[in-house]
Parts: structure tokens; sequence; C-alpha cells
């Protein structure tokens, strides 16, 4: 068994005591912080990495991928706006592709995982991911997605979706004998993850998985990518190179809150709002990166 796979059962063990212990308010405290600390710093630096994705072009052209980057996310706060319905189902589907291919790509399965199983395992993953988040804490969501006039959601819509996705995904990998220690795996880490959404909050469930079974990861890969090695420099130089941007993302969101007077009750609406905008880019960066790692 791979650290990786080690490091994920530990991490879903330890949150699921610690969701026992405290209250909700004290989970929902301890998420929020993750996610608008090491989750903003993790795509901090997309544009480092289109940088260096463009190293061999002209400065015009990195300029021309800078200005696409930021269009790409005022986009989205327009889309948003105009159709949030429409925009939050764009966003979680693009979410599941996202975190799923972090996850694959975290475990070395190329030579098993080609074409199209690939990119079913990677669906599947992410389905999964956000079905058991979603059917363990029913009320919540579905008051966010009223928010956004989205109705059709319920939790037997939800356990058939959590049934067919299930089959499809075991049946990938236990055709393959050399994936079936990884399916072993991944049912002991959905079975602590569909406890750790029972007992914690949807924001710590949420947290939890966001910060340290993607986040983390994915500022390896990063540091990586853009300095050739995963040393302590040059993480330190990774994380002062995200500061600027992510000191700037905490003042919008923090003079949003303060000038718009929101209600808390539409907090959470609001930061998916903002981590969709910025997620919509971050995963076109993300997926240009691991296509170049590969050549």
């Amino acid at each position: 068994m791979s650290k990786i796979i080690i490091f994920r059962i530990a991490v879903a063990t330890f949150f699921i005591i610690l969701s026992c212990l405290f209250s909700v308010n004290y989970q929902d405290m301890v998420g929020f912080s993750l996610i608008l600390s090491v989750g903003l710093i993790h795509g901090a630096n997309d544009l480092l990495i289109i940088k260096r994705n463009t190293s061999s072009d002209t400065n015009f052209s990195q300029s021309k991928s800078f200005i696409k980057y930021f269009g790409i996310v005022l986009a989205g706060l327009i889309f948003f706006y105009f159709f949030p319905s429409f925009a939050l189902i764009s966003f979680i589907l693009v979410s599941i592709y996202h975190f799923g291919e972090q996850h694959i790509e975290a475990i070395p399965l190329d030579k098993n995982l080609k074409n199209g199983r690939r990119y079913i395992s990677i669906i599947s993953h992410g389905i999964l991911l956000f079905t058991i988040i979603f059917m363990n804490n029913t009320k919540v969501v579905v008051d966010v997605f009223s928010s956004f006039n989205i109705l059709f959601l319920n939790y037997n819509f939800l356990i058939i979706i959590l049934i067919i996705t299930s089959i499809l995904y075991a049946s990938i990998l236990i055709i393959k004998k050399d994936l079936q220690t990884f399916l072993i795996s991944e049912i002991l880490f959905f079975g602590l993850f569909y406890f750790l959404s029972i007992t914690s909050s949807l924001i710590l469930c949420f947290s939890v998985y966001f910060i340290f079974f993607h986040s983390i990861l994915s500022i390896k890969d990063q540091v990586k990518y853009i300095y050739g090695s995963n040393n302590s420099k040059s993480l330190k130089r990774y994380i002062k190179n995200s500061l600027p941007y992510f000191i700037l993302a905490l003042i919008f969101l923090i003079l949003f809150y303060i000038y718009t007077e929101i209600d808390n009750n539409d907090l959470l609406p609001i930061i998916f709002t903002f981590l969709a905008a910025i997620t919509f880019p971050h995963v076109l960066v993300i997926e240009k990166m691991y296509r170049t790692m590969k050549q």
C-alpha cells in the first residue's frame, strides 16, 4: 500500500475523531480556515504555471494567456450572476473532473489506466465524492441549491447516483488484476469518507477532501513542475510567490462581505461562487500542466 493511500486513510480517521469531539460551529471554523488558507494558496500560482507552460512563447503570447485567464474568472462571475443554476451545475461538473484527476494522478496507475478507463475512473471518483458529501448533508445542500434555483436534488436521487457510479467504478477496476489493490484502497477510503460525512459538518467534510486529498497533492505537483524539484527551498519559493495573489483574494472577499451587507445565510453560496470563478481557469491550467509533464 503506497504512502499516499496510508496518508489518506490516516487523515480521514483523524478528522472523524475530531468531528465527534467538537461542535458544528467549531468544525465550520476549521473548515473555512483551511479553504481560505491552503485552498487559496494551491490556486494562487496559476500565473506561474501559465508562464512555465508558455516559456518558449513571446511576451505578447504570455500576456494573452494572462488576459485569457482573468477573462475566464470574470466570465465565471458574470455567469453566476445571470445564470446561477446552470453555473453551479457547471462548477460541480468541473470540480468532479478536477478532483478525480488529481486523485488518479497522485497514484502511478497510468500503465493500467489508459484512455477511456482512465477518464471513467476520474469521473467516477469525483461523482462518488460529491454524492457522499451531498447525501449526508442533504438539508444544507438543498438549501444552498435552492438559493441557486435548483430544486431537483433529493436523497433518493443521490442514492441512485451512488449505486450506479459505484458499480461502474468497481467494474472498471476489478477487471484488471493490477488494479485490484487500488480498488480495495478506494473501498476503504470511501468507507471512511462516508463515515466522516456523517459525523462532520458539510464545510469540514468538503475542506478535508479539498485540502488534504487535493490541494496538498496538487501543490506538490505544481512545485515540481515550476521549479523542477520538491525540496523545501522550492516550496518556500512557491509560497512566497503565491502570497500577493492570496492576500488580494482575501481582501476582495473581506471587502465584498463588508460592503454588500450580506446575510450569514448567504455566506456559503457566495464562497462557492468565488471558488467557482477561480476554479474554471485553474482546471484548464492544471490539465495542461499534467499533459506537459507526461510529454
